[in-house]
């Protein structure tokens, strides 16, 4: 449109990365492939062309002879070779003011634009903003809603498969008790044991994707940790690669998980490692503070604005490896997609599950030849103090009588809890719903001691039974049991009065644990935290 009310004059498109950085060709059909392949990719910045430049500054840039104009010093070949003379650019904005790119009108002589010819460039570029900006929005949305399906699935087969697990681990540990220690069957349910507390970390992986890991929230100094597992990883990476750091000058204090925060930094740097290969590179690792706020350059439809404003904390690890093709990042956080011959795929999407479980974002920059940049954003707190050891939980004897009602429908699942804690010398009674269980507790309140309580039942699942238990008895000591994790559950019962939680599959001492701590005299029925015997679990 703006071609034809020019005639004889040319139009591009120019956009911007989310990152502010460089530029992509989004439209210029009128310029020949060479002068498209030449600022494919440019660095934007403040004597950059008249595009690089107006999306730079957020001005209009008008250029009326591009042989003499300084800006046009490292583009004159390029401009040559479309055959321009002069240029009047335009920057190209979203409704919140954020610069998606720059549209620009050429002239095949040097010349100054009549006011029509601004005024209608400026029109243009609007139209062209609401354009883009609806384009991304959706893009995101679109994005948004496959992850979120995604993760449902993902927790769901995590939550299930956490149930047999529950079952396998079980009867590993209570098989191999039974037997002598020189035994050469104990070896082999060992095994089993290993096997299956690998498979839960396997299973964690997906919950993490979900966004539903296990979290044992405290507060870290961000730049100590990345210093850390660098350092600790260094001796692995090849020999090739130089790990440098450039990390913030003052404390980062995030509230994170540090086992899955660690498991994220890890992650990137390893992969940061692989893309490199056996040639020769570098590895940098960055921190900085950044205000997402709620307006101005960050205020459009970038993946950043998906947070609330507030301040952040941004860890950056860039590698000068192969790169990525841009099908390749599309796919990246996938789960179980990989582009290594032995990988699982769940690696990064784990990542983004677990940042996201954080109250953060994730995204890339990648360029084929020119390495990866994956940028995290976490919310940032006060930097903390000392960080003080959580204590363990003792093991203590079994009072004769004590009684406990499991409730799982899950017959193998119940059976092996059952099994558990009667060898631990507990008299266990069995319940296979809660709408069963409520009715045996409200038969025998006075010879019940403690429940057990799965999370997922039909008839009554386990929130729905907890409170029928204590309409029956306030002070009823429950313990919530779920393959799901200790996070949610948390979440899900804010301020309920809970004697602890248990996530499937809990090994013997765990489960035992547990209980003999929601048992002691004096124990506080409140809402719990993840504690170490939970850590232990997962």
């Amino acid at each position: 449109i703006v071609e034809a009310k020019n005639p004889g004059k040319r139009c591009s498109i120019l956009l911007v990365d989310e990152r502010h950085e460089r530029v992509s060709v989004g439209a210029g059909p009128s310029l020949p492939p060479e002068y498209n392949a030449a600022v494919e990719g440019l660095r934007i910045g403040p004597a950059v062309g008249s595009c690089g430049t107006a999306a730079f500054w957020n001005i209009p840039v008008v250029v009326e002879d591009i042989a003499s104009d300084p800006l046009w010093r490292d583009l004159r070949e390029a401009a040559a070779l479309a055959g321009v003379s002069a240029c009047w650019s335009q920057p190209i904005t979203s409704a919140d003011g954020e610069v998606l790119g720059a549209m620009a009108l050429y002239d095949v002589e040097p010349r100054a634009p009549t006011r029509s010819q601004m005024d209608g460039l400026e029109i243009a570029a609007r139209m062209v903003g609401l354009a883009v900006e609806y384009h991304r929005l959706e893009e995101h949305l679109r994005q948004a809603a496959k992850m979120e399906a995604l993760g449902v699935i993902a927790g769901g087969i995590a939550h299930d498969f956490n149930n047999m697990l529950a079952v396998v681990l079980g009867n590993a540990e209570m098989a191999m008790a039974e037997l002598p220690e020189g035994s050469p069957a104990r070896a082999k349910l060992r095994e089993i044991v290993a096997t299956s507390i690998g498979a839960t970390d396997f299973c964690n992986q997906m919950l993490a994707y979900a966004g539903r890991g296990a979290l044992s929230t405290e507060t870290l100094e961000l730049n100590a940790l990345v210093h850390e597992i660098g350092s600790l990883l260094q001796v692995a990476l090849s020999k090739k690669a130089v790990l440098d750091f450039e990390l913030h000058d003052a404390p980062l204090g995030v509230a994170a998980d540090r086992s899955q925060l660690r498991q994220v930094i890890m992650n990137l740097i390893t992969n940061a490692s692989e893309a490199l290969g056996n040639d020769e590179g570098r590895i940098v690792i960055s921190t900085a503070p950044w205000t997402r706020a709620t307006s101005g350059p960050e205020g459009g439809v970038g993946w950043r604005t998906a947070l609330p404003p507030g301040e952040y904390v941004h860890l950056r690890v860039t590698d000068t490896g192969a790169g990525m093709a841009p099908e390749t990042q599309r796919r990246v956080f996938d789960p179980f997609f990989t582009t290594k011959a032995t990988g699982r795929g769940l690696g990064l999407a784990a990542v983004q599950g677990i940042v996201r479980g954080h109250g953060g974002a994730i995204d890339l920059e990648s360029r084929v030849g020119q390495g990866t940049t994956f940028t995290v954003l976490l919310p940032r707190v006060a930097s903390p103090g000392v960080r003080r050891e959580p204590g363990g939980v003792a093991a203590e004897g079994v009072a004769p009588g004590t009684r406990i009602l499991v409730a799982d429908d899950e017959p193998k699942v119940r059976a092996i809890l059952a099994e558990m804690l009667e060898v631990a010398g507990y008299e266990v009674v069995c319940a296979r719903d809660g709408r069963e269980a409520v009715d045996l507790y409200r038969r025998q309140p006075d010879d019940i001691d403690l429940v057990l309580l799965d999370l997922s039942m039909p008839k009554l699942d386990g929130e729905e039974a907890y409170r029928e238990l204590v309409a029956i008895r306030p002070g009823v000591r429950v313990i919530l049991i779920s393959g799901f994790t200790e996070q949610e559950i948390v979440a899900r019962f804010a301020g309920i009065r809970l004697a602890g939680i248990v996530q499937k599959p809990a090994q013997m001492h765990v489960l035992l644990a547990r209980v003999a701590q929601a048992l002691r005299p004096g124990h506080p029925v409140t809402a719990v935290a993840p504690g170490p015997a939970q850590a232990d679990a997962s």
